[in-house]
């Protein structure tokens, strides 16, 4: 009996100690990584919200070169040491604070308080509008965190506003029943090196090391601790990184962390995402992400795919006219932000619309304007775009995604034909950008074949427009009077027999 004790004995602690080896899925090579999934939640998106959000955000300056226009408020820690002032910004800080050397870019710290910020307001806006997943721009290239981190001394929750932003964001976020984006930037703390370093004498500002966690590079192994201290704190559903961020990172590290990244969510029972841009990781584990465009000679130049892409992809742009709060960011046109949710959609892919609050937590009242204007669009027309696909990769319907300025998504027996009255993509600036040019009858789709049985309505009506088949066309006789939305008037067609 001793024995058969002893034996039961030492069962019992081998069959404890198997329990407590934990075998993880994803190990960190490319192989097993790939072994991930794209979310369900993200193939059913059709809208993110981020910010950037921070530092930068205090002096508000509008940069003087329109071709860099964009990046107002971003670089102004690079270029208020630039004695060239290429684009004002030297002058500007001169004149407005003094000396950089005496008044330097950690001396804005302070003056950044968000003393009116309140994220649940900003989580309640969002979700209204037809938000699908919320975040923000965790660190950017001037060295600042917005998250309560051991990692760095120069980070919101120590100084500035002495606020978590990144945990009240993420909180108030998920208690509207969204689902979470952290984005990360290259270059953290190089922007400093070029003209701070050559403008600053030695042990001042840019070059005392007390400030080197906000003027210094970024190390490959600071960045790693960074991001898994967000990854165990915060957990976010996806994680964002900018162009070129592996060559910082480098490849082995950034395996290890999206190894650990996919593990720990496992551990969660949730599905997340790491995005890439422009091929800088295998599609395989990673969504691609384009940067919304940028203004070579002052004139906005497009960026995007030119037809759908069979991995759902993300696309960055900015509400209005810059990506950071200046002077004069305002709002795009309201019809111009729904045209290009409304194309991406009929390519698969996903929006991520930037905002750019002020200094004091505010946004600015054009960009308010302009989601609410978005979301009374939304709450007409999401049927089409929220968890629907692009027509040619579903079964039936058209194979084509646009028919000149229609566009086409497809979800169970039902093609949506999507007007949006404006050529796309846009050759004009956003001031230039037109007005929607409503439907008006009779209106002939190319290309779709309706089931004989199918009542035709347009989105926002309860009208049943009578329509009849002319050859590869439909023609749609009648239309609601009045139309029931300004811009992208969207047709619900049934064009396969429903299951019974």
């Amino acid at each position: 009996m001793k024995k058969v004790g002893l034996v039961l004995i030492v069962l019992s602690i081998m069959s404890s100690c198997f329990q407590q080896v934990e075998v993880e899925k994803y190990e960190p090579t490319w192989e097993s990584l790939s072994q991930w999934e794209v979310p369900e939640w993200f193939e059913d998106a059709v809208l993110g919200i981020y910010m950037h959000w921070g530092v930068y955000s205090v002096p508000g300056f509008c940069f003087k070169d329109p071709s860099e226009r964009v990046d107002s408020g971003l670089w102004y820690g690079a270029q208020m040491y630039n004695t060239e002032n290429v684009y004002g910004v030297y002058e500007y800080h001169m004149r407005t604070y003094g000396d950089p050397s005496k008044f330097g870019y950690k001396d804005f710290i302070p003056m950044f308080k968000a003393e009116k910020w309140d994220p649940e307001r900003w989580a309640s806006l969002f979700k209204s509008i037809g938000t699908d997943f919320a975040g923000l721009a965790a660190e950017h290239g001037d060295g600042f965190c917005l998250w309560d981190t051991k990692h760095d001394t120069f980070n919101a929750a120590k100084m500035g506003p002495k606020r978590d932003i990144m945990g009240e964001l993420f909180q108030a976020v998920r208690k509207h029943g969204m689902k979470t984006v952290a984005t990360f930037h290259k270059g953290t703390g190089s922007i400093y090196s070029e003209h701070g370093r050559e403008y600053c004498p030695d042990g001042v500002d840019v070059n005392n090391e007390a400030y080197s966690d906000l003027y210094g590079e970024t190390t490959s192994s600071e960045l790693h601790n960074k991001l898994i201290e967000v990854i165990d704190k915060y957990q976010p559903d996806q994680m964002w990184f900018e162009a070129g961020a592996p060559d910082v990172y480098g490849e082995e590290n950034y395996k290890e962390f999206m190894a650990y990244y996919f593990n720990a969510a496992e551990k969660w029972g949730k599905d997340v995402m790491v995005t890439q841009k422009s091929g800088s990781l295998p599609d395989s584990c990673s969504a691609l992400d384009i940067e919304g465009g940028c203004f070579p000679n002052g004139v906005w130049e497009w960026a995007g795919l030119t037809s759908p892409r069979k991995q759902r992809w993300q696309k960055d742009v900015p509400i209005g006219n810059f990506w950071a709060y200046a002077e004069g960011v305002g709002c795009r046109p309201v019809n111009m932000l729904v045209d290009g949710i409304v194309d991406r959609i009929s390519k698969n892919g996903v929006t991520l619309l930037n905002v750019a609050p002020k200094a004091d937590g505010t946004l600015p009242e054009a960009q308010i304007s302009g989601l609410k204007k978005l979301g009374e669009w939304m709450s007409v027309n999401r049927e089409a775009l929220y968890a629907a696909k692009p027509a040619p990769f579903a079964e039936g319907g058209v194979d084509t995604w646009e028919a000149g300025t229609v566009r086409f998504t497809q979800k169970g027996p039902y093609l949506y034909a999507i007007e949006l009255g404006n050529d796309w993509p846009p050759t004009v600036g956003f001031a230039d950008y037109e007005e929607s040019k409503p439907p008006t009858a009779p209106v002939a789709i190319p290309g779709v074949k309706p089931v004989k049985s199918s009542e035709i309505r347009m989105l926002g009506s309860s009208k049943k427009l009578p329509w009849y088949q002319k050859d590869n066309d439909l023609v749609i006789e009648e239309l609601p009077d009045p139309l029931p939305c300004d811009y992208a008037w969207t047709f619900k067609i049934q064009v396969l027999q429903k299951n019974r």
